[in-house]
């Protein structure tokens, strides 16, 4: 199977920061009994013929229409299962969490993107009635699912709704707090969607603040920081809890930063992706509190017992943000994310506020087993995961 079409495509949306952060998303190709799909964890950017799985398409469309058995007790382990035994002879790494999906399409190719754009709507409280609205019968917007076999099985619902209107097969199809899949057969109708929906989008959204003042630091250059009590605060919480840093400030993030009330629209995640390499939850910090060093660690102890782990992002009062991790990589990751966070809230103001996750789905996404292990994979800095000695982990 050729894959040089697929992977031109998955680069060239990868390597664009209005599509994709962080590496996120995925996309297919399909060839006769044959799919081809990224595998988990893998980022578009750089992906190259090792970073898909191919599969037997019978066998994933079989997957949807075997029944669970009424007594599963874990039924999304049973379906990954499934989904693994569906790889062709030879293949090793796991598919993507959403390869069922792609597979009901019935186009040549899928592309999954989570764009900052896109979500100011899919996140916002307008997201449900906008969608039709603005594109009439050519797309479908569903409420939040759990990504994988859930969602799967709900799209399928709603592909053979439409099939028994007489209705033709869509090929935008938007997700509440997660993102947009779009399908056609030949890459310049993926390129006019995309277009199309930015396009659409772009006419009812305020622009962005102009970002020329902004600027970040890593943990390795301190001399870029705002001032030196900062400076000496974050190397304190860096050594006491043994983690990096990666300091973020621009005129969207300084709207935010404000005041309490200003970040409140931030407070709570918009998309699994957010959890995965942001957290669910920001620590806000006002100017007086993280003056005193014994305060933020007090806050950041709190928050441990709270949530049972450390911030991924420390936002302080009209200074900036400051990404934890345990590597330079991790702490750049969760800036990258939460400023596209900002971007979304941004955008949401257009269409009614945000509408963040619900408190049990974040919950789901924080203990999932499948975000483990993509967040491991990403962790890891690797552009294909090297075989299925990834390991399976349990939730």
């Amino acid at each position: 199977m050729n894959l040089d079409s697929i992977i031109r495509l998955s680069r060239r949306y990868g390597a664009d920061s209005r599509y994709v952060l962080a590496g996120g998303g995925n996309t297919s190709i399909k060839q006769d009994n044959v799919m081809a799909v990224k595998a988990s964890g893998v980022s578009l950017g750089t992906i190259d013929e090792r970073g898909f799985v191919l599969l037997s398409l019978p066998k994933l469309i079989n997957i949807l229409e075997a029944p669970l058995s009424s007594d599963a007790t874990d039924p999304e382990e049973i379906v990954l299962e499934r989904l693994l035994a569906s790889r062709l002879p030879g293949q090793t790494m796991r598919p993507s969490v959403e390869t069922l999906l792609h597979a009901l399409f019935p186009f040549r190719l899928v592309v999954h993107l989570h764009p900052a754009l896109v979500n100011g709507l899919m996140c916002s409280v307008e997201a449900l009635k906008r969608v039709p609205e603005l594109f009439g019968e050519e797309a479908e917007v569903l409420p939040y699912t759990t990504p994988g076999y859930t969602l799967a099985d709900r799209v399928r619902t709603l592909f053979r709704t439409r099939k028994a209107m007489g209705r033709c097969p869509i090929k935008i199809l938007f997700l509440r707090n997660h993102g947009v899949f779009v399908a056609a057969d030949n890459a310049d109708e993926i390129d006019d969607l995309y277009r199309y929906i930015f396009d659409t989008l772009g006419k009812w959204v305020r622009p962005l603040p102009l970002d020329d003042d902004s600027h970040s630091v890593a943990s390795k250059v301190k001399n870029g920081l705002p001032s030196e009590d900062i400076r000496v605060m974050i190397e304190a919480i860096s050594s006491e809890f043994n983690v990096r840093f990666s300091f973020t400030l621009n005129s969207l993030l300084g709207y935010f930063l404000g005041s309490p009330e200003a970040f409140e629209p931030l407070s709570q995640p918009f998309t699994p992706d957010h959890i995965v390499y942001a957290g669910a939850w920001p620590l806000f910090l006002s100017q007086s509190a993280a003056s005193d060093l014994k305060q933020i660690k007090s806050a950041i102890h709190e928050y441990i017992a709270n949530h049972g782990e450390l911030p991924k992002i420390l936002a302080i009062q009209r200074t900036g943000i400051f990404g934890l991790g345990k590597d330079d990589n991790a702490a750049e990751r969760a800036c990258l994310l939460f400023q596209d966070a900002a971007k979304i809230a941004w955008y949401a103001q257009s269409f009614g506020g945000v509408h963040p996750m619900e408190s049990e789905d974040a919950d789901f996404i924080r203990g999932w087993e499948v975000e483990k292990f993509r967040s491991g994979v990403a962790a890891n800095g690797l552009t294909s995961p090297s075989s299925e000695s990834a390991p399976i982990l349990k939730k």
